[in-house]
């Protein structure tokens, strides 16, 4: 079944052209100009009945598995300031039950973020994007042979899917520590950086000890006002505004996961990036480059490593065991890394590995030989021990901010 996509914009030329470079893959709702006044106008109207006492808020995003929001809608001319998505997702995230939202062109002259390898970290969105970009297969299926394809980048089907499954998570474990119920080991404090411990530590928490709470008290999502008049319906028992209050969490924390955490890998690590620190892992097919990319199209365990290695350990413990927060198979970096068996084959490993580098804007491994597409070194904007990180640099888009380009390795 074709997900149910939402176009909002403010020109009806501008709605038809997103349309058309979604293509076929779905089959998506345009909405526009005057109707989109007014649908929006409704929805926030409710939605500031509800939060003074009335008892629901009428919503028709709420069958949709993504809302795609054009950034600049001033020709909407709704009373007020200027009016922007970031200026409505915060209420569409809260009130409504469409799980994923894209901002388009917010940033029309940026198609790759090399500061925190996460989009535009500054946008209320799920994700940052230019309308040139919905044509892009990896959004569609995943898939990459080479071209541009982010590997922050998620696939649209996955990720709504993923959010749904999130919010059931926060419902179920909202009071709860976020340590102990995503299974993070002992080991993984010392590894966190200080921007990662910061929302842990909101409130003078132990990081341990820290509930999925913090994450709404610390969230922008939403005016501070309105966020307490949230919590005072929540503690009244109103439905709609504990679930606004998941909704909430449950965006913060998979935008804490995902540029924190997993953005690191010094504690969440996944599965180009273990790869590249230990190649033996693909056992005998180490030596062979198309099995190093093999490994990022696989989806069923062992994913495309050798399976003995595999069960021995990358399997519980060792593995992340909550998909719904992660693009794709993750490991708790800190028991590989102290696994001594795995320290033992590192040193003992002998092979002629390829002298690759996994490459970030094409989701591939690129041999350093490769005379066309030869990777460049850059250094992200990310507290951890693994800030340099590469890509092929490719022509025709643009890389932001080109300052932490380094160049072509030597």
């Amino acid at each position: 079944m074709k997900m149910k996509i939402l176009i909002c914009d403010d020109k009806q030329t501008e709605a038809e052209k997103t349309e058309r470079a979604i293509g076929s893959w779905a089959e998506p709702d345009i909405l526009f100009e005057e109707k989109l006044k007014d649908v929006l106008s409704a929805f926030l109207d409710s939605v500031s009945d509800f939060l003074k006492g009335s008892e629901d808020v009428e919503s028709m995003f709420d069958e949709y598995d993504i809302l795609i929001i054009d950034n600049n809608l001033t020709e909407l001319h709704l009373d007020g300031a200027r009016l922007t998505a970031e200026a409505i997702i915060g209420y569409l995230r809260a009130f409504s039950d469409a799980p994923y939202i894209v901002s388009l062109n917010k940033n029309p002259h940026v198609d790759f973020d090399l500061r925190y390898l996460f989009g535009d970290y500054q946008s209320l969105a799920d994700l940052a994007l230019r309308t040139e970009h919905l044509s892009n297969r990896r959004l569609r299926d995943g898939k990459t042979e080479g071209e541009f394809a982010p590997w922050y980048w998620p696939r649209f089907a996955d990720a709504a899917d993923r959010r749904r499954k999130q919010i059931e998570f926060i419902e179920e474990y909202f009071g709860t520590s976020v340590w102990d119920a995503l299974d993070f080991p002992i080991e993984a404090e010392k590894y966190l950086s200080l921007r990662a411990k910061s929302p842990l530590a909101s409130n003078n928490n132990n990081v341990r000890e820290a509930s999925f709470k913090v994450f709404f008290d610390s969230s922008r999502v939403l005016p501070l006002a309105e966020k307490e008049r949230l919590e005072e319906l929540a503690a009244e028992q109103v439905d709609l505004a504990k679930r606004a209050i998941h909704h909430i969490s449950a965006y913060e924390v998979d935008r804490w996961l995902r540029r924190d955490v997993l953005g690191a890998q010094d504690v969440l690590i996944d599965l180009p990036h273990l790869l590249a620190q230990m190649p033996f892992l693909l056992g005998s097919d180490a030596e062979k480059l198309d099995c190093w990319n093999g490994v990022l199209a696989a989806k069923e365990p062992p994913f495309g490593l050798d399976e003995q290695l595999f069960e021995e350990h990358l399997t519980s413990p060792a593995r992340f065991g909550h998909d719904m927060w992660v693009p794709g198979p993750c490991f708790w970096w800190p028991r590989l890394k102290s696994d001594p068996a795995l320290t033992e084959l590192f040193f003992d490993a002998i092979g002629n590995w390829p002298d690759a580098v996994f490459c970030e804007d094409v989701s591939r491994f690129v041999s350093i030989k490769d005379a066309e597409k030869r990777p460049e070194e850059f250094e992200a904007e990310i507290e951890g021990s693994w800030i340099r990180r590469y890509i092929v640099n490719l022509r025709d888009y643009s890389y932001s901010p080109r300052s932490r380009i380094l160049g072509s390795i030597s």
